[in-house]
């Protein structure tokens, strides 16, 4: 968009406040829906997620919904809306701020958020491919962990429809998970493909069809299914999943509901197993910008025998606060949370015009002080689960919110044993 229209467009919304009566109740029409900002990004791409149209009648909480919506996409450090009126007609403006799309950069982490497992490696990843939210990345990566990985996203394949697509490559080293079986390095290959339909604005169907190689170098008893040390397997995933955060990366208002099921292996294959999951969030908002959360998981397993690289655990990227160092393994898991979030300082954007780079001259960044509760139990097939210990803790902590969704936790939290703890996390709790 021309420069002298991106322009009008700062200046005149701020003013728009002035004609902003309460539009929950008032009967202006929409006239006109103006986008600005987005040189890379399709405008279809932005008003897909839009509910507000021409000739509908403007609602302030519609209009906030559609603007946490293009938020989520993940492609904007800030999006504005809002709207003047003349002659009784409604103008929206939307203006976005982009993100860095295409970046080689360096991948240095902790591999389940454990200081002691650093992985770095290289990552070249396009962000918003032909400016229409794609997604293509290529990676390679060593540490705790070796791996090179290929994927890629297609949110809308077609004008006239829904459908999504996205593959994904991947051989990697990965360390075992289970303690009970000790030490080892799993080999892994994995390629997949996933075709989804999304319903609406918030709900989403998809199928994945996958095929899996897991191989050991030493086969001790346990640690596949086959005596080889090598398992080999097709597996169907069927999900589904209804979204209505108001923010992925730190939410405060919204339900999420994520429900599957996996069928591993048929017929002669050695793993033929199946399994399925529910994780249910669900956010009271709190004055403008807090939240009190709540949060339930739950994991299943049945079928032949379950190989260790297929148990849930809570210690990896679930944990329970209070045993936040703590290994539960097991077959099927049940957990759940509460968490105040109080905003310290909302949520805000910093403007460093100074910046060369147009995709880091604004900056989101807040202070969250929390409040939370934690319980969970794991259990194998042979065990009753009314007989299994339930691990549970509480306590408090300061979250930091950082540009492109990057969150560091400060906590303390006492467990149901009476130890006390203090961590750091580098991502949201839930």
């Amino acid at each position: 968009m021309k420069l002298r229209t991106y322009v009008f467009f700062l200046l005149v919304m701020p003013l728009a406040s002035l004609c902003a009566q309460s539009a929950d109740d008032s009967l202006f029409v929409i006239k006109d829906i103006q986008i600005a900002g987005n040189d890379v990004t399709k405008e279809y791409v932005i008003r897909r997620e839009m509910k507000l149209h021409t000739g509908d009648t403007l609602r302030l909480e519609v209009m906030k919904r559609d603007r946490d919506r293009i938020y989520n996409l993940g492609l904007f450090n800030k999006v504005d809306i809002d709207y003047t009126v003349e002659g009784g007609q409604a103008t929206v403006f939307v203006v976005v701020t982009e993100r860095w799309y295409l970046l080689p950069y360096p991948v240095l982490g902790l591999k389940y958020h454990d200081i002691s497992k650093l992985y770095y490696g290289i990552s070249v990843l396009d962000n918003n491919f032909r400016g229409c939210n794609e997604k293509i990345s290529a990676q390679i990566g060593s540490g705790y962990d070796r791996w090179a990985a290929l994927s890629y996203q297609n949110p809308k394949l077609t004008a006239d429809d829904d459908i999504y697509f996205s593959s994904s490559i991947i051989g990697q080293k990965v360390h075992n998970l289970s303690p009970t079986y000790g030490e080892y390095l799993n080999n892994n290959f994995d390629i997949n493909e996933t075709i989804g339909k999304r319903f609406g604005y918030d709900q989403n169907f998809y199928v994945t069809a996958e095929y899996q190689v897991w191989q050991v170098n030493d086969a001790l008893i346990g640690r596949t299914v086959s005596h080889s040390g090598r398992d080999a397997f097709p597996d169907l995933v069927f999900a589904y999943r209804y979204d209505t955060r108001n923010d992925v990366e730190y939410t405060t208002r919204g339900t999420l509901v994520a429900l599957s099921f996996v069928k591993y292996g048929y017929g002669d294959n050695a793993v033929n197993t199946s399994a399925s999951a529910f994780d249910i969030k669900h956010f009271i908002g709190i004055g403008e910008n807090g939240g009190l959360g709540f949060r339930a998981l739950g994991s299943f397993e049945w079928g032949g025998l379950i190989p260790p690289y297929q148990h849930f655990f809570f210690g990896y990227d679930d944990r329970i606060r209070g045993y936040f160092n703590t290994i539960f393994e097991g077959e099927d898991r049940l957990g759940g949370t509460m968490e105040l979030r109080l905003p310290l300082l909302s949520p805000r954007s910093y403007d460093a015009d100074y910046i060369p780079l147009p995709g880091f001259r604004r900056l989101r960044y807040g202070i969250y002080f929390s409040i939370f509760a934690d319980a969970g139990t794991v259990w194998y097939r042979n065990q009753v689960l009314n007989q299994q210990p339930v691990y549970s803790g509480y306590g408090a902590g300061f979250h930091f919110l950082f540009p492109y969704g990057f969150t560091i936790r400060t906590e303390a939290a006492i467990n149901n044993r009476g130890q006390a703890q203090a961590y750091i996390d580098f991502d949201t709790s839930f």
